[in-house]
């Protein structure tokens, strides 16, 4: 998995001694946790069993998971990662957490917009993300990074629960390429 750089930030791979940054970062925060799909972690033990699931991914092939960090400070603020694909197997989903002491900065949107264009170095011609409808912020990030709105789908509220949540489903497609000739 490559490092990925933008203005502010590096985005890395994740590494074994990043779990106390998760937790006391966002992993524990319910603010930060409110409109995801995980609960808030009640002990570090729980942070440090998500990155060792982490780890593990990405030591068997999975490329698609950073760590946010500011250029000046190594530690993590956030997460961006592909958490699927869509329907045909070849969409990625886009799934994104961050600080919140980081929220309203701009920063999500300069990541999310880094990891749009690497996905499409790649060879990925649509990109997805969604966010649940009571977020319209993550919505806001989405359409700032050239996503729009393609409709709404229900969806697993916490993991492990039987609750559905509204959200709000954005795309985003590969601009086309022209290739001029000579006449």
């Amino acid at each position: 998995m490559g490092v990925l750089c933008t203005e502010r930030f590096l985005l890395r791979p994740f590494r074994a001694e990043d779990a106390p940054a998760m937790y006391r970062n966002w992993c524990c925060d319910e603010r930060v946790a409110r409109y995801c799909r995980w609960v808030p972690h009640e002990s570090l033990a729980t942070t440090e069993a998500l990155l060792q699931r982490y780890l593990q991914e990405a030591e068997a092939g999975f490329p698609y998971r950073w760590a946010i960090t500011k250029k000046e400070a190594g530690e993590p603020i956030g997460c961006i990662d592909v958490v699927g694909f869509g329907a045909d197997g070849h969409t990625p989903e886009m799934g994104y957490v961050l600080s919140h002491a980081e929220w309203g900065k701009g920063c999500m949107t300069e990541v999310l917009q880094a990891v749009i264009t690497y996905l499409f170095s790649c060879g990925y011609s649509k990109i997805s993300a969604r966010h649940h409808v009571e977020n319209p912020a993550s919505g806001r990030v989405m359409e700032k990074c050239g996503m729009r709105m393609t409709g709404y789908a229900k969806i697993e509220g916490k993991f492990g629960s039987h609750q559905l949540w509204d959200a709000k489903c954005y795309a985003i497609s590969a601009p086309q390429q022209t290739i001029e000739t000579e006449e």
